[in-house]
């Protein structure tokens, strides 16, 4: 007998009316895996469900976690700027320090080799006569010496000349002479260029005035190997460590006498 279409209406309106019998129609039709795949299809996405909040919950966490990061990072920034700064700031304390300590330094060598020298220039004055074999002098803070400097510069002074302190022998160190003879000194413990040319340009002044003066320099030691050089081109006599030019030789073998008015 032949299953027609009327046969398969009629049972649809039966399965209709029977809502039992649909199950059992189900069960008949469709394999068992069929049935249970909505079941398995609601559980995979239950598991689903779940472990994206899983992974939500993992994913705020590390969130948390690198925020927390982020502000330690940030402390740690701000710490290590702040420490960054004092340390500049000690640098800097640390540098003016050192230039203060330098500037110290320089001003104690300065007045040790100011002092130094004065004292050698005061011991040099006060062994001029040996110095120089005889005659007369000294320093122009003597006022007898600065009497004699001003008779001398007189004839200047009318005149009008200007004397600076650069070429004023009222600036030299020592001031001596034999009969008509003054030699116009410099002393220092190293001879310097300056001191040559001081030396140079004071007696030159004198020798305006009419003055036969010879300039000298004293010392221990020449500054530069060269600034003996330039006193022998600036015609400036010398008595440096051992060595006395021609010069202050034949000075010293003048013979003793007082100075000519």
């Amino acid at each position: 007998m032949a299953f027609t279409v009327e046969d398969f209406e009629d049972l649809l309106r039966i399965l209709e009316q029977k809502p039992e019998w649909q199950e059992r129609m189900r069960r008949a039709i469709l394999s068992r895996e069929l049935l249970e795949l909505p079941e398995r299809l609601l559980s995979l996405v239950q598991q689903l469900i779940e472990s994206d909040a899983r992974n939500r919950e993992q994913i705020a966490e590390l969130t948390r976690t690198v925020q927390r990061h982020d502000e330690i990072l940030q402390r740690h920034d701000k710490q290590i700027a702040e420490l960054v700064q004092v340390v500049r700031e000690l640098a800097e304390a640390q540098r003016r320090t050192e230039a203060r300590l330098e500037r110290l330094e320089n001003r104690l060598e300065g007045e040790i080799g100011r002092q130094s020298g004065e004292r050698y220039e005061r011991e040099v004055v006060a062994d001029a006569f040996t110095l120089f074999y005889g005659g007369r002098g000294g320093s122009p803070k003597e006022p007898a010496i600065r009497d004699q400097l001003a008779h001398w510069l007189q004839p200047l002074v009318e005149q009008g000349v200007e004397i600076t302190p650069l070429v004023s022998p009222f600036r030299a160190d020592i001031i001596w002479w034999k009969g008509d003879r003054v030699m116009v000194a410099e002393v220092g413990i190293k001879v310097s260029r300056d001191d040559v040319k001081r030396a140079a340009t004071r007696a030159e002044l004198l020798r305006r005035a009419g003055v036969n003066a010879t300039p000298a320099v004293i010392g221990e030691e020449w500054s530069l190997p060269d600034v003996q050089a330039l006193a022998q081109q600036e015609g400036v006599e010398w008595f440096v460590g051992d060595g006395l030019s021609q010069g202050f030789l034949e000075f010293r073998k003048l013979p003793d006498g007082l100075p000519r008015r």
